[in-house]
């Protein structure tokens, strides 16, 4: 018995640093692609194009054509679009590319054409509700032609479709309750799929109730192994309920299925901080940094990496770049305050914390961390003062101060 669970738990850790060195290996990838992902999150469509039309044709992927469609679509080049989606599609089948054509065509007014590929597409298993179809602005443009009432004939949704629409619309109204009742019945009719799972997970997410929501998201992953969005998901679930090992999991899962999408390595980054793997966590947001140069989300992160690494000094250096580029965010100067509490710069971290509560006085984090700098400073009246304001909003460990300091 000890033999084999020494034996499974050696080969998930060989499993785990098999995905973590993917950044420090980034040549299995194709870095001109990354670059030209890079350059469409940044809005720079033409650039986009043009570095993957630089790869050699054979070595072009449907993803590719998919990308360089969504540029041309993006930038309002609809012709190009419909014709790189198509070639997307050709590469292999495609329901993200054969959506987007139909898009492109209801664009230019196409409506035979549209009709064309969203047939193609509502073939598909996995699809977009159909309310999100009938709310969709391209297919506005064509929603009165004779091919789009004829489109309708067809019963393209069954009615478990339907009902998940229906629980997804309440959920996006705020409506959790509702929603989960609409869910609730169709898992207990057996009519559930992945979808359902992962929606409930969404909806229990939103509520705070992160035990069902952790539960019912690793309950999609299982039936549902090839969606990097309900992997990324599920990681997210598996953080808030402090279970990072499968977090670090789920997420290396998403990355495997989705390698090219960027934001999945910031995400892991975050695990590996809270599972306090920092050199790890550095590795990814530098490979990140490869592509997205002086990105905020990025230098958060590794501001935030260095602090908690013990190395509040570097971590300042990241928050005073990061605040350069927006002084709008208050975290991002609680976590500058965070960086000088630990350096022992009070005067620095009571002026961050000011900034924070000018931008958004409603952060009891902020009123309790000030409550501590004036305390450090031997201004307990006026740190009583920022303690019991905190405590008002809810912060907890306040509490504890408010006892300790301002009770006589």
């Amino acid at each position: 018995m000890t033999y084999h669970s020494n034996l499974a738990k050696l080969v998930r850790i060989i499993c785990v640093l098999l995905y973590l060195v993917l950044p420090a290996n980034a040549q299995r990838l194709n870095e001109v692609y990354l670059h030209a992902r890079a350059d469409v999150i940044r809005g720079q469509y033409a650039e986009a194009v043009e570095k993957i039309f630089s790869i050699p044709a054979g070595e072009r992927t449907t993803n590719m054509y998919q990308t360089v469609g969504e540029s041309f679509y993006l930038a309002g080049k609809y012709s190009e679009a419909a014709r790189n989606f198509a070639v997307a599609d050709s590469v292999r089948a495609n329901p993200h590319a054969q959506l987007f054509a139909a898009r492109a065509y209801a664009m230019m007014q196409q409506p035979a054409k549209a009709v064309e590929w969203l047939q193609k597409y509502l073939s598909q298993r996995d699809k977009i509700s159909e309310s999100e179809i009938a709310l969709d602005p391209a297919f506005e443009k064509i929603e009165r032609s004779r091919e789009w009432q004829a489109l309708w004939n067809r019963e393209w949704y069954n009615a478990a479709d339907r009902r998940e629409s229906e629980a997804a619309v309440l959920f996006r109204r705020n409506r959790y309750t509702d929603a989960l009742a609409i869910i609730d019945t169709e898992i207990a009719n057996r009519n559930s799929s992945a979808r359902f799972f992962a929606l409930r997970a969404k909806v229990y997410n939103a509520m705070e109730q992160h035990e069902p929501a952790h539960e019912s998201a690793q309950t999609a992953i299982r039936m549902r192994n090839n969606s990097a969005e309900y992997f990324a998901d599920a990681a997210k679930m598996a953080v808030n309920v402090k279970k990072y090992e499968i977090a670090l999991d789920n997420i290396n899962r998403a990355i495997r299925l989705e390698p090219y999408h960027l934001e999945l390595y910031l995400q892991r980054a975050a695990i590996l901080r809270l599972e306090q793997k920092f050199d790890d966590a550095r590795n990814d947001v530098n490979f990140y940094f490869r592509f997205m140069p002086a990105d905020n989300k990025a230098l958060f992160q590794m501001g935030i990496a260095e602090t908690e690494a013990g190395n509040p000094l570097t971590g300042i250096e990241y928050f005073n770049k990061l605040i350069d580029n927006d002084k709008t965010s208050p975290e991002y100067f609680i976590a500058r305050a965070n960086a000088h509490i630990i350096s022992n710069d009070y005067t620095l971290a009571g002026d961050d914390l000011s900034q924070a509560l000018d931008l958004d006085p409603r952060l009891p984090e902020a009123w309790h961390k000030k409550g501590v700098v004036l305390q450090q400073e031997n201004n307990n009246e006026d740190a009583c003062y920022y303690w019991r304001r905190a405590l008002e909003m809810g912060h907890g460990e306040a509490a504890e101060y408010i006892y300790r300091y301002c009770i006589r």
